[in-house]
């Protein structure tokens, strides 16, 4: 018991001294802190009546009570930008970074010192952790339009100068002026002369109104040319080896009486087709357009397939910029209504209804994805006398994404996608389901700027149910299934003729339907060359 005791006395002892030297402790610290808080106070009231020395005196004795006080360093920076000692600001600034990571105002300040000194890279991030906690402070907008302009996104920066909250009228005038350059980068020459017109009301005297005055002179110019109009004709010949589509040799009767219909089945000829598009609506935000495209061909041996189509559309847009955990990435949301009306062989032949919206996300430069949803409603004219399971009038439906990596500015690129479409025909010999693979590229030769292009359009067909008609010798034992890859390879050259410009373009297409139905196994070449005028 009295050992007992003695150790149990001792322990007391231990935790009254322990106790009373952290609150020794805590009132040197709280009279430490009290002492910086003063001399830092002073430094602030100094700081704003421009008494800079007297600032950094009032800092220095802070800090010689306190060298890890991170205000006092914070204002240390501050009062040495003021005076304009950089290499000085970046010592203390970056100090009080290490000391906390997580201060927004110290990042606010270390960002903006990297930014005078065009070290953007580090400057960026940043800037970005102080936007994350108030997109409001003072320049911020301006700041990082500007780095996002130089990076090319020009639709963002535009967001960030139009968002800046500027301390003057210097940096209101600043973000005017690189919101009108990032607009007019962005082709909306009349949005962008607006810009720097209000640029130059803030400041009329400043050292920016010689520069934007001219380019406002340069935006001018482009209004004036800029066209709500435009247009495209193309004309061209071609030759098809297969235009009534003639099914291979079988032994199957139904294929051998196509093929002792249609004896001759090459045929040269003339295309002509006219795209003309008006833009009603042109923002930063919004595009609206109504198109019309009239197309024939003339096959000059088989004038019983000749084609024309009128093709109507009506498309809206909208662009702008998603946040992710990647950046902010542009996007366009947009949807088409188009209408399609067919003859062939100067008769009606088919009709569609056609609604496609889509969303087009920027990821990179480099890196586009779309994302397509597509509605079709076909109606065949002249299918009263047609059994009705051969009727072809259908709904289609088809969903699928597109992915483009570009090279070289959109030079050279590669694209790759993937479909999957249902057609619900009223007649059952015409229902399926099917997938599409999509691949192609192109690449800009280094002379004479001549494109060269490729596209694989593979299409995989299930159809639904067994055929009522086929094979002939064995009807209601079959369903058809069809593989059809068209294989599309091109050249194009760009050329001018005074002011006019002008696309030569030679195409070969080739298109090798494989079916386990005979009566839809073929395959195509057809080789066409054509000049575009585009005004």
């Amino acid at each position: 018991m009295i050992v007992q005791r003695t150790v149990t006395g001792v322990g007391r002892l231990f935790s009254f001294a322990t106790a009373f030297q952290f609150f020794f402790l805590a009132v040197v610290f709280a009279q430490t802190s009290l002492e910086v808080t003063v001399y830092v106070d002073r430094a602030v009231l100094a700081y704003t009546e421009k008494r800079y020395q007297d600032a950094l005196k009032e800092l220095e004795a802070a800090l010689r009570v306190n060298p890890e006080s991170v205000d006092a360093l914070y204002y240390q920076g501050v009062v040495y930008l003021a005076l304009n000692e950089p290499a000085n600001a970046q010592a203390a600034l970056e100090k009080a970074r290490q000391l906390r990571p997580g201060d927004v105002d110290v990042a606010f300040q270390l960002g903006i010192l990297y930014f005078n000194q065009q070290n953007y890279e580090k400057a960026e991030p940043l800037l970005r952790e102080a936007h994350q906690a108030d997109p409001r402070r003072q320049n911020l907008g301006y700041y990082l339009g500007f780095i996002e302009y130089l990076k090319g996104n020009h639709r963002r920066a535009v967001d960030l100068f139009r968002a800046n909250v500027p301390s003057d009228d210097a940096f209101a005038q600043l973000s005017r002026f690189y919101a009108g350059l990032a607009i007019g980068a962005l082709g909306f020459a009349r949005e962008a002369r607006a810009e720097i017109e209000e640029a130059l009301r803030l400041q009329p005297a400043s050292p920016l109104t010689s520069p934007a005055g001219r380019f406002g002179e340069v935006l001018g110019r482009a209004d004036e040319r800029e066209r709500s109009f435009r247009g495209e004709l193309r004309l061209g010949i071609f030759y098809d080896t297969n235009v009534p589509v003639v099914p291979h040799p079988s032994a199957d009767s139904a294929t051998q009486s196509a093929r002792q219909e249609h004896r001759i089945r090459q045929s040269e000829g003339e295309l002509a087709s006219l795209n003309l598009a008006y833009t009603w609506l042109r923002t930063l935000d919004w595009e609206g357009t109504i198109s019309h495209r009239f197309l024939q061909t003339y096959n000059n041996h088989l004038t019983e397939f000749n084609t024309q189509s009128q093709t109507p559309t009506f498309s809206l847009i909208r662009k702008g910029v998603m946040p992710s955990a990647f950046g902010d990435l542009p996007y366009i949301g947009g949807t088409q209504l188009t209408y399609d009306f067919t003859t062939l062989g100067n008769a009606r032949f088919i009709q569609r209804w056609i609604l496609s919206p889509y969303f087009t996300l920027v990821e990179s430069p480099r890196n586009v994805t779309t994302l397509q949803f597509r509605f079709q409603w076909k109606d065949f004219f002249d299918d009263k006398n047609v059994v009705r399971q051969e009727i072809r009038d259908a709904k289609n439906y088809m969903i699928g994404p597109l992915h483009v990596f570009l090279f070289d500015q959109g030079r050279h690129f590669l694209k790759v996608g993937y479909q999957y479409d249902v057609e619900l025909a009223e007649g059952k010999n015409w229902e399926y389901w099917g997938n599409r693979l999509l691949l192609g590229g192109q690449s800009t030769l280094p002379f004479w700027g001549i494109r060269l292009k490729y596209d694989l359009d593979y299409h995989w067909r299930f159809h639904k149910h067994k055929h009522s008609l086929l094979p002939a010798t064995a009807v209601n034992t079959k369903r058809r299934r069809d593989r059809e890859p068209v294989h599309l390879v091109g050249a194009a050259k760009d050329f001018q003729y005074g002011s006019q410009n002008f696309t030569f373009s030679l195409d070969y297409l080739f298109d090798n339907n494989n079916s386990n139905l005979k009566s839809f196994d073929y395959d195509r070449h057809v080789v066409t060359t054509s000049i575009t005028w585009r005004f």
